[in-house]
C-alpha cells in the first residue's frame, strides 16, 4: 500500500491540465491544512476538489471498482472504509464553508473531463 502515490497521480495531473486549459487560475494543490488534504483547492471560491481513483474509492458507475479475487473480504472492507472517510471529510469541509466536488478517475477520461470542468465552472460562478 505504501507504494501507491497519494499526490500528483495521473488523474490529478489530467484535472489540473484541464483546469489550466479552461483558464482557471489561483488554485492550490494538496492543501494539508484542510481536512482530507484536498487535491485541488480554490481558496477564494471555497471550493475543494478530490480526485478519486475508481478502484480505491468504489466508483458507483465504473467497472474498475470490482474487488480483486484474492483477499476479497479485506479489499471490500478497505474500500468501504475509504468511502466512509470520504463522507466524513466532505462533511468537515462543508462545516468549514467549502463546497466539495468528488471527481472520479473515469469522468476525467471521458470527454477530456469537459463535463467536470463545466461543473466546477458552475460552482465557482453560480450567478452565470
Amino acid at each position: 500500500m505504501r507504494g501507491n502515490a497519494s499526490t500528483d497521480t495521473r488523474p490529478e495531473k489530467r484535472l489540473r491540465k484541464a483546469l489550466w486549459a479552461a483558464g482557471f487560475r489561483g488554485y492550490r494543490k494538496n492543501v494539508r491544512t484542510l481536512p482530507g488534504t484536498p487535491d485541488v483547492v480554490f481558496p477564494k471560491a471555497k471550493l475543494a476538489i478530490f480526485v478519486h481513483g475508481c478502484f480505491w474509492h468504489g466508483c458507483p458507475h465504473c467497472p474498475r471498482n470490482l474487488s480483486p479475487k484474492t483477499n476479497a473480504a479485506f479489499w471490500r472492507a478497505k474500500i468501504e472504509q475509504n468511502k466512509e472517510r470520504d463522507t466524513r471529510t466532505s462533511g468537515e469541509l462543508e462545516r468549514l464553508g467549502f463546497q466539495v466536488v468528488a471527481v472520479w478517475e473515469c469522468e476525467l477520461a471521458q470527454n477530456s473531463g469537459q463535463e467536470v470542468i463545466a461543473t466546477i465552472r458552475s460552482m465557482m460562478n453560480p450567478a452565470r
